[in-house]
């Protein structure tokens, strides 16, 4: 057999496998089906007429069994990541509030649905 064929034969399984491996999903991506949550990190309160002022930090995603994702917030305090359907607990930190020592929290669970975008807000409450 001509050394082009025996190249041929042995590329094409490899070439096979490389376009069935691209369409897997990503190892570092959430498992099963995914939605989109975005959200916005932000100080809430303090001195009179003040509004909502952006934080960076990170966020955390606690979901029913227990996992948890954190998600860096840059300093716009805004975020948005694909996630696994679900409810999920949010809160996050700040080293602009409270030294980063204190939780700031969303109002309620937020839910995830396949396909969708659903929106949070996490508040630091200031005095």
């Amino acid at each position: 057999m001509p050394r082009s064929s025996v190249t041929l034969l042995f590329l094409l399984p490899v070439m096979a496998a490389s376009v069935l491996l691209a369409g897997c999903s990503s190892p570092n991506g959430p498992p099963g089906p995914t939605g989109t949550l975005t959200g916005r990190l932000q100080a809430v309160g303090g001195p009179s007429g003040a509004g909502p002022r952006a934080l960076s930090g990170q966020v955390a995603l606690h979901n029913s069994n227990g996992t948890r994702d954190i998600i860096s917030v840059g300093a716009n305090g805004r975020f948005s990541v694909p996630a696994s359907v679900g409810t999920y607990t949010v809160s996050g930190r700040s080293p602009k509030y409270e030294g980063g020592t204190a939780d700031c929290k969303a109002s309620g669970p937020v839910t995830v649905t396949k396909g969708h975008t659903s929106t949070v807000e996490v508040e630091c409450q200031e005095m």
